[in-house]
């Protein structure tokens, strides 16, 4: 950086080729505009190219299931923040190791967060065709009601499938059952559980945090 003599004559402003002249304490300066790029975008480091895998892997493990994301996270939900991006934090910290070949851990993936009392003691089986499902009937306990609504995400990772039962029973019912059909493709299927909470008024849903139940 230098300072330019009051003597000049003229005395620029804004950027001359590689230089940046502008006013300092009445004075103008001249510098030079910074070299090379911040992001490093043609030449990154070890550290970004992991970093960068990881944006692109996770964001691509949640895509297929942004919808039921934006349900699962509905209470926080802003103009530019999505489901996809709380459900990103969660994983991004617990379910991602570049070392393995299976970057993303499915068990970690959070598809809903809320106060809601959620699931506990939560079973899962597979008996023929179908996926049944019990829990615990904690209906009078907290902030629960026996009629909280019941849905199950089944989420084949492999061919970015899904299938989202929504509604399919309530708490009170302690189980459920979910069609199941072994041909529906190659892969597991992993098997995630919500309750939710329905207000009248605003049409709107309280949510528990999801269970992971297992895969199939």
């Amino acid at each position: 950086m230098a300072i330019l003599s009051d003597q000049n004559l003229i005395l620029p402003k804004g950027k001359l080729g590689n230089l940046v002249f502008y006013t300092l304490n009445g004075k103008t300066v001249v510098r030079s505009k910074p070299s090379g790029n911040h992001k490093n975008k043609f030449n990154p480091s070890p550290l970004q190219l992991i970093q960068r895998e990881k944006l692109t892997t996770i964001n691509g493990f949640l895509k297929p299931i942004k919808q039921v994301l934006n349900f699962g996270y509905q209470q926080f939900l802003t103009q530019s923040k999505k489901g996809m991006h709380w459900a990103f934090s969660e994983l991004s910290a617990k379910g991602y190791n570049h070392t393995l070949e299976t970057k993303v851990d499915p068990s970690f993936l959070k598809i809903s967060k809320g106060n809601l009392l959620g699931p506990e003691d939560s079973q899962l089986r597979l008996e023929g065709g179908t996926i049944q499902i019990t829990w615990k009937d904690n209906s009078f306990e907290g902030n629960a009601r026996a009629n909280d609504e019941v849905s199950v995400l089944c989420y084949n990772v492999e061919e970015k499938r899904y299938k989202w039962f929504q509604g399919l029973t309530r708490r009170n019912a302690i189980q459920a059952q979910v069609p199941f059909d072994i041909e529906l493709g190659r892969g597991s299927w992993h098997i995630y559980l919500i309750f939710a909470q329905e207000n009248a008024k605003t049409r709107q849903y309280l949510l528990a945090d999801s269970v992971y139940l297992g895969r199939i």
